[in-house]
């Protein structure tokens, strides 16, 4: 079968190398093979944006707001997941969230839901404080060890 031969083959490469390919599938009526390379990686160029103009003032205004917003994270406290599964900040869809942004909460307060293989895990906190940011949206997955919350503690 001439389609699977070797010299036949190293064609198929070659092609595949000049035109940076990297995956082609030989089929016949009796048989069929897959070739693939990792030695191509395709280049994807950003998009060039225009060059905006920013006063000095602007520059000094915007780092000095990116200090202060990472000195105040610096003083919350992260809460963080300690399971891997599904995130939800309601006990069910009728009702309210267990804590918003704002919420004073104290230790050992539950705080949400954490789902992972149809168990429902509820997460309690390990400080007291007021709830700063709440970084994850319900239903979506966490790690273990991602940020669920900040407190900002009293």
């Amino acid at each position: 079968m001439k389609e699977f031969e070797a010299d036949y083959i190293e064609k198929i490469i070659d092609i595949m190398r000049n035109n940076e390919l990297t995956e082609v599938t030989l089929e016949d009526k009796h048989s069929s093979m897959v070739i693939k390379s990792n030695e191509f990686k395709p280049v994807i160029k950003e998009k060039e944006q225009p060059v905006e103009e920013i006063s000095k003032e602007e520059i000094v205004e915007q780092q000095v707001e990116e200090t202060i917003v990472e000195e105040d994270k610096n003083k919350l406290i992260p809460i963080l997941s300690n399971m891997i599964g599904l995130y939800f900040s309601k006990p069910s869809p009728e009702e309210e969230p267990f804590v918003k942004v704002g919420d004073e909460i104290k230790e050992g307060q539950v705080i949400c839901i954490i789902e992972t293989i149809k168990l429902m895990n509820k997460i309690t906190s390990e400080v007291s404080g007021k709830i700063a940011e709440i970084c994850i949206q319900d239903g979506e997955p966490v790690e273990y060890g991602q940020v669920i919350m900040y407190v900002e503690q009293n």
